[in-house]
């Protein structure tokens, strides 16, 4: 039988790729000194605050927060769900914990090809919190938190713009949670807890890995990446310590895998704080292996962000890692790099040339090559 070939394929098309790349990249490297000089650069490092320091210590209450009036009872009698979806994003709230049972990406499929990526991990999730969950210092607390139910202002489906707010309340505990949606992957977060009339720290978390880790290999790649001006730390599992407190300040923080992203964009970088989350999980060594009961232990990570020692208001980004919608949302405040969250794709110490090359290889293949 004769050999099958391409019909795009022609003689030397190899070689006229490659010399188109070369090309490309003399031309970057040629073009460098005309846009420094005529685009406007990143503006000059201001003095920073000191760079964020690990601590284990367990911070002191401070004074007494604007929340809920504590020894009026306020809950739920049952437990009842609320749904935001818009083109991007289906979330599924419960009143139970005021936290998030799914959130789905539509434009995402799963692994198993049979529908669209959940970002919650079902396993992980149900041991150590859902996302959104309040995070507190004393277990005892934090459960009390995570299992009470809330009367919710919105119950039922809704769509963004709009609001949701929780509310709970008994004899020493007073708390609320305000969750604003729009039409990109940004959510609005404002929570306040107080105990017997004095704020705790309390601080809303992404826990529990994802959803899209669906091998052992994925959760090995899992990292904690926070930016402060123009200095990114991207940790490992091997230098997570389950329950550490590293204080800011941060301009965003949160848990990454390959693809995806659940970070904090605190308002107030200068009194944010991060817990850092490790948990063992024990996952089918191979998820394609349906009969397979062979099991491995794997590291589950997440964060719980915000300010140790009052309300906590901040914005969490949960979406992929891909330039064109992390350079739309916007980070106030940075110096020395860009204003967006698109460090979090991590182009390594190589990125001053590989970022543009990248981009601009991009954007060869999209209105060059594919029309070849």
């Amino acid at each position: 039988m004769a050999e099958y070939q391409n019909p795009q394929h022609e003689p030397g098309s190899e070689r006229r790729l490659l010399l188109i790349f070369l090309v490309t990249f003399i031309i970057m490297l040629a073009f460098q000194p005309l846009l420094k000089k005529y685009f406007p650069q990143p503006p000059a490092q201001q003095p920073s605050h000191p760079a964020p320091t690990e601590s284990a210590a367990v911070p002191t209450p401070a004074s007494p927060a604007v929340t809920p009036a504590v020894g009026i009872t306020k809950q739920a009698a049952s437990e009842a769900e609320t749904v935001i979806e818009n083109n991007l994003y289906r979330i599924t709230f419960t009143n139970r914990g005021a936290q998030v049972k799914s959130w789905i990406l539509k434009k995402f499929d799963n692994d198993a090809q049979t529908g669209p990526l959940d970002l919650v991990n079902p396993d992980a999730a149900a041991k150590y919190g859902y996302p959104l969950s309040l995070w507190a210092y004393d277990e005892a607390l934090r459960n009390r938190l995570s299992s009470a139910l809330y009367v919710t202002s919105e119950e039922g489906k809704q769509t963004p713009p709009t609001t949701i707010t929780f509310e709970y309340s008994d004899a020493d505990i007073a708390v609320r949670k305000t969750f604003s949606f729009d039409q990109t992957y940004v959510v609005t977060v404002e929570s306040s807890v107080t105990y017997k009339g004095s704020s705790v720290a309390a601080l809303p978390a992404w826990p529990s890995g994802f959803g899209s880790q669906a091998t052992p290999a994925f959760y090995a790649s899992g990292l904690i990446d926070y930016q402060f001006n123009k200095n990114i730390d991207r940790l490992p599992i091997k230098k997570i310590s389950g329950g550490a407190t590293i204080n800011g300040p941060f301009h965003w923080a949160g848990p990454t895998d390959q693809y995806f992203a659940a970070v904090f964009i605190p308002d107030d970088p200068a009194s944010a704080a991060m817990v850092t989350l490790r948990n063992p999980l024990t996952v089918l060594r191979d998820p394609q292996k349906h009969d397979s009961k062979e099991t491995t232990n794997v590291e589950v990570l997440g964060v719980a962000v915000g300010n140790l020692h009052g309300p906590t208001v901040e914005r969490v980004f949960v979406g992929p890692k891909e330039l064109e919608v992390l350079e739309k949302i916007p980070v106030p405040g940075v110096s020395g790099a860009d204003n967006d969250l698109n460090g979090l794709v991590d182009f390594g110490w190589r990125g001053i040339i590989a970022k543009p090359l990248f981009l601009w290889l991009k954007w060869t293949y999209h209105h060059m090559v594919a029309n070849w």
